[in-house]
Formats: C-alpha cells, sequence, structure tokens
C-alpha cells in the first residue's frame, strides 16, 4: 500500500509538471504575440504619421498641387505583406498615426477625421481586392495585376473621393484637395507606384537589383529617363511631352516591375517642380490654372504607365518561362549527364539529335560523333526491325515503348541494351514528333539470364538423358506420351503414331559371359546404330535394362513395320559376337503396335500393345519383328 501510494504521488506530481509546463508555454506564446500585435500597431502608427507628414510638406513646396499621393500606396503594400490576423491591428494603428498628422495640419476633428476614414477606405477596399498577394511578383500575375488596376487603382480611388466629398461638402472647396479629380488621379499614382515598391522592398524582392548584371543595366536606363525628363521640363519652345514614351518603353522591355516604378517617380519629381516653376511643354497650352496644367502631367503619366506596366507585365512573365525554361533545361542536363542511362533525343527518322555523355562510357563514342546519324545503323541486323517498329510506333501513335536489342560498341563489339521510346510534345502542327530515347546497359543480366537458361535447360536435359548411353530416358518417354495423348495434330481430328518396343535376345548371358562393362558397351553400340536408322522426328529411348522404345509420330503402319525391320537387320548386321545365343551374334526382338491416337487408342495403350507384341516376338524364337495393327491382330 505504501509503494502504491508513493506511486500515485510521483504520478500525480509528473502530470501537475507537466500542466504547469504547458501552461507556462502558453502564456509565454501569448505574450509574445501581444508583442508582435503592438509592434505590428505601432509601425503603422509610425508609417501613417511620417508619410502623412512628409506628403504635407511637399504639398506646400510644389503650391498644395498634390502629383502623387504616397501615403495610401505604402500602407496598401505594407498591409498586403501581413498575415490575415495583423491587418486590422496595422490599419488601426495607421488611422491613429493619420488622424493625428491631420490634426498637425491645422485642420478641424471633423476634417482630419473625414480624411482618415476616406484613406482607410481606400486602402481597406483594396486590401480586400487583393487577397493572397504577398510579392511584387504575384502581383504583376495577370489575374492578380487587372484587379489591382481596375479594382486598387481605379475603384478604390473614386469610393474614397466620393466619401470625402460626400463628408466635407461645404468644406472641400477651400482644402487643398479642391479638385475630386486630382484626389483620384493622385491617389491612383500613389497606389499603382507605391504599391508594387513597397512590395519589392518589404518581401526582400529588391536583392534581385542588386546582381551586376541588372544593376548596371538598370542604372542606365534610370540614367536615360532622368536625362530626357530634363531635356524635355526645361525647355518651353517645343511640344516634345510624347518623346517621355519611348525611354519608358524601353525601360518596360529591359527592366525589373520595380525600376520600372522607380523611373516613372523619377519623372514625376523632375517633371511637376519644373512645370509649377513655368517651364516644360505643358506650358505650351492655355490652361487657366495651375492645378489643371498638373492635371493633364498626371494624366500624361497614366496614360503613358497604361503602356509601359501591361508591356512590364508582359516581359516578367516572359522572363519568368525564360527562366523556367533555363532551369528545366539545366535540371534536364544534369539528370542527363548524372543517369546510368544513355538520354537521346531522336527525330522521328531515328537521327540523333542530342546523346547525353553517358554514351561515352557505355556505347564508347563522344555525343558529337552520333549527332546526325541514325541509331538503326548501330542495330545489329537481326533487331533492326524489332527496333525501327518501336520507334514507327511512338512516333506515329504517341505512345511508350519498351524494346530490347543488341547495338555496336565503338569497338565493333555487341552489347545488349533496353531502350524505352516515348514521342516529345511537337512544337509545329502536322510536324514529326521528335522521340525522348533511353539506353540503358543490360548486358551483363541478358548474358546472366542466357547462361542461367542454358544451365536450366541442361539440367532439364539431364533429367532426360540416360546416363549409359547418352539416349533419352523412360521419364522422357512417358512425357512425350502424354503430350502426344493432351494434343493433336492440327487440324486433324486424329494422328497416326506407332510404339516398337526393342529388346536385345539373351542379353542376361552376355553379361555372364563378357562382363557387366562390355555390357555396357553393347548396349551402347545397339543405341547409337538405332538411332542412325531413325528420321529425326522420332523419339529414341532407353526403357531400362536391355529394352529400347522407338516412337514414330505421324507414321502409317507399313511404314512402322519397315522401320522396325530395318533396325532389326541393322543390328544383326553389326556382328557383335555373342556366344551365349544360339545365333552367334547379338540381335533384337522388336514388338510394333500401331493405332490411329484420338479416336480408341491412346499412347499409353499402344506401349502395352507393343510390349505384348515384342513377348510375342520372343515366344515364337526372337531376332523377328512382331506387329499389331490392332490389339487383337498379331502376325509375325
Amino acid at each position: 500500500m505504501a509503494e502504491a501510494k508513493t506511486d500515485n504521488l510521483v504520478t500525480n506530481g509528473s502530470v501537475e509538471k507537466t500542466l504547469s509546463v504547458c501552461a507556462a508555454t502558453r502564456r509565454l506564446l501569448a505574450s509574445a504575440e501581444l508583442r508582435r500585435t503592438v509592434r505590428i500597431a505601432l509601425s503603422g502608427f509610425v508609417a501613417g504619421f511620417l508619410l502623412l507628414v512628409i506628403s504635407g510638406q511637399l504639398k506646400t513646396m510644389a503650391g498644395e498641387i498634390v502629383a502623387i499621393w504616397v501615403t495610401d500606396g505604402y500602407l496598401l503594400g505594407h498591409t498586403m505583406v501581413l498575415a490575415r490576423r495583423h491587418k486590422p491591428v496595422f490599419l488601426f494603428g495607421a488611422s491613429i498615426g493619420l488622424l493625428l498628422a491631420n490634426l498637425m495640419g491645422d485642420e478641424t476633428l471633423y476634417v482630419a477625421f473625414s480624411f482618415t476614414f476616406a484613406g482607410l477606405v481606400e486602402t481597406g477596399f483594396a486590401t480586400v481586392i487583393l487577397p493572397g498577394v504577398k510579392t511584387a511578383r504575384e502581383l504583376v500575375q495577370p489575374k492578380a495585376f487587372l484587379r489591382f488596376v481596375i479594382g486598387a487603382c481605379i475603384v478604390a480611388p473614386a469610393l474614397s473621393g466620393v466619401i470625402a466629398v460626400l463628408l466635407l461638402e461645404g468644406i472641400f472647396t477651400s482644402h487643398p484637395f479642391s479638385s475630386f479629380s486630382n484626389w483620384v488621379i493622385s491617389d491612383s499614382l500613389g497606389l499603382l507606384i507605391f504599391t508594387p515598391v513597397t512590395l519589392v522592398m518589404l518581401s526582400g524582392e529588391w536583392r534581385s537589383l542588386l546582381k551586376r548584371g541588372n544593376r548596371a543595366k538598370s542604372a542606365s536606363l534610370l540614367a536615360l529617363v532622368v536625362v530626357v525628363t530634363v531635356l524635355i521640363f526645361s525647355q518651353t519652345s517645343y511640344p516634345s511631352l510624347y518623346w517621355m514614351l519611348p525611354p519608358l518603353a524601353l525601360l518596360a522591355f529591359h527592366a525589373e516591375l520595380s525600376t520600372v516604378l522607380l523611373g516613372t517617380l523619377l519623372f514625376i519629381v523632375i517633371s511637376v517642380p519644373l512645370t509649377v516653376r513655368g517651364t516644360g511643354p505643358l506650358w505650351l497650352f492655355a490652361f487657366p490654372t495651375m492645378q489643371e496644367r498638373v492635371l493633364a502631367l498626371q494624366v500624361f503619366t497614366v496614360a503613358a504607365l497604361s503602356i509601359v506596366l501591361p508591356i512590364t507585365v508582359l516581359q516578367t512573365q516572359r522572363n519568368a518561362l525564360l527562366a523556367l525554361l533555363a532551369d528545366g533545361h539545366r535540371r534536364f542536363r544534369q539528370l542527363a549527364e548524372h543517369s546510368e542511362e544513355v538520354v537521346v533525343q531522336l527525330s522521328a527518322d531515328g537521327l540523333f539529335q542530342y546523346v547525353s555523355p553517358r554514351a561515352t562510357t557505355v556505347l564508347g563514342y563522344e555525343p558529337d560523333m552520333l549527332l546526325g546519324r541514325n541509331i538503326l545503323d548501330l542495330v545489329h541486323a537481326d533487331d533492326c526491325h524489332q527496333l525501327n517498329s518501336a520507334i514507327t510506333w511512338a512516333s506515329t501513335a504517341y505512345a511508350e515503348e519498351s524494346v530490347q536489342y543488341r547495338v555496336r560498341r565503338a569497338d565493333n563489339t555487341y552489347i545488349w541494351v533496353r531502350s524505352f521510346v516515348a514521342a516529345m510534345p511537337a512544337g509545329v502542327p502536322d510536324e514529326r514528333a521528335a522521340l525522348a530515347f533511353t539506353v540503358m546497359n543490360i548486358d551483363a543480366y541478358v548474358l546472366s539470364e542466357q547462361r542461367r537458361s542454358a544451365e536450366e535447360q541442361k539440367l532439364r536435359d539431364l533429367a532426360f538423358i540416360d546416363s549409359l548411353t547418352g539416349l533419352r530416358n523412360r521419364r522422357y518417354l512417358d512425357s512425350k506420351v502424354n503430350e502426344l495423348s493432351q494434343s493433336p495434330s492440327a487440324g486433324v481430328d486424329v494422328r497416326h503414331v506407332a510404339v516398337l518396343f526393342a529388346d536385345i535376345d539373351y542379353f542376361k548371358s552376355y553379361n555372364d559371359r563378357y562382363g557387366h562393362q562390355a555390357g555396357d558397351e553393347c548396349l551402347r553400340k545397339v543405341g547409337k546404330r538405332i538411332e542412325g536408322t531413325m528420321r529425326e522426328a522420332d523419339v529414341l529411348a532407353r526403357y531400362g535394362g536391355e529394352e529400347f522404345v522407338i516412337l514414330l509420330d505421324g507414321c502409317q503402319y507399313a511404314e512402322a513395320v519397315d522401320a522396325a525391320e530395318r533396325i532389326r537387320v541393322n543390328i544383326e548386321g553389326l556382328a557383335i559376337a555373342h556366344e551365349g545365343s544360339p545365333l552367334g551374334v547379338v540381335t533384337l526382338s522388336i514388338g510394333v503396335a500401331h493405332a490411329n491416337v484420338g479416336m480408341t487408342t491412346s499412347p499409353s495403350q499402344l506401349l502395352e500393345v507393343a510390349d505384348s507384341a515384342l513377348y510375342e516376338a520372343k515366344r515364337l524364337g526372337r531376332n523377328r519383328v512382331c506387329h499389331k495393327h490392332s490389339v487383337n491382330s498379331v502376325t509375325g
């Protein structure tokens, strides 16, 4: 009992300790999440406050004319990179910062609140339009970019402008944002330019601009934009505004999205102050007010971006596809170079178009030596048809094929290989597809299989061979008899079969007089002579002791009797001395049985009938042939 109580105390203590650790962990996580939430709210507050103060200073410097509104573009970009649960926190902090900055600009609480609310509606609506977009690369995807331009850069500014007009009716005309069109366009430009720039900076994509190749090219293109902008807007003699389009278009074709937006920003930063100072091509037109002149410059900027940005998006997509293609090509080359197989691209006619370096090891050829040659030139003549059929089928039926064949190496030796063939997608309609082709060296495997098959065949042969005479044995004869019973001749109902049952006369006496070694030699000589008188299709087996059985398939009755008589005469003609025989030489007694297998008689029955005929030949004096055409007829 005491031990049980101790165990319970230990267990309870462990559980309490575990619960305590879990509670402490939850408190730490909650504390970390709270600190993160506070940091995000504080970052929103700082961003909203500082950007609005800076924008207010820029308005004052430009004569209260807002060409581009930076604040909402940055806030939208920052909100997009945050997790969903942190977006409201950031916008709340930003709203406090915006309200405080508006109040510092000598605005009443109502006006400050109206502008803050309108700006948050704009940023919040644009955030909802673009869920899940966290990088500039994702933003320039066609569907996301279309939502960004239409929803975030057109609908959201228009919506916020309408709210500001409704809230500030009667006060709106005395405010620096006295023009609804100026509100919408300046906000649109701010969103269009600074949202992607913010994404580039916060997501870390800006590092790609520091690459050696991008850095020099981007700096040159931006310098071109700056020089052309200064030249155009520092003179008022020629209406050369549209000469800004070529350098911006060139920038779109050859630079990243962030560089294009930076070039547009540089254009605005240079063109607006020069226009406000009284120079530039817009002074060649009679605008009633400076605000309308700047509005015209904004409209031109929007028109330029409507040309430049689609080009940039398409170029970004093109560069991404080229990068994927180059990466895929690189990966393919790496796989091909390190694969144990030779990777080949063949034309539909079987010509080598690409050969991986593995060909040097497997085939002994340098890849360049094979290009332009036909693969069939390297294939063993006996295997050409098989491989050609596989290539034709793969290229016409667009199916995968596997084929095993022999190919000639550079040293003129042949090895066994296995290839997989598959049609590759054709680049042009009606063009015959190229073929993806692999070559695997399986020579060792095939040779091993051939040796194994030969050994298995040898073992099978040994099981069916009589060790003394080298003839087939009784086991083989039984299998052939069974085979005849189960497989009648093709196209016919019956087959003619004859069995010759032969026995050496007085063989026991031969063994007793001459010894077993001489008896064995006698059996070998008799078997050899019988084998020499048979047809190729006939089966000769040593049935046991001094008995031999000859199976004649497809043999008529008269032919079987003639064959038996010929065998008897040939053995007698050997003139092997046999003093224990009344005839003085070794002779045979042969029983013959014939029947049409498949009707009334089976091969096994024939053996019994032939054995009966043999017994009859011995009874009648030996060295003779007795034959039975049927069970009931015996002749000698």
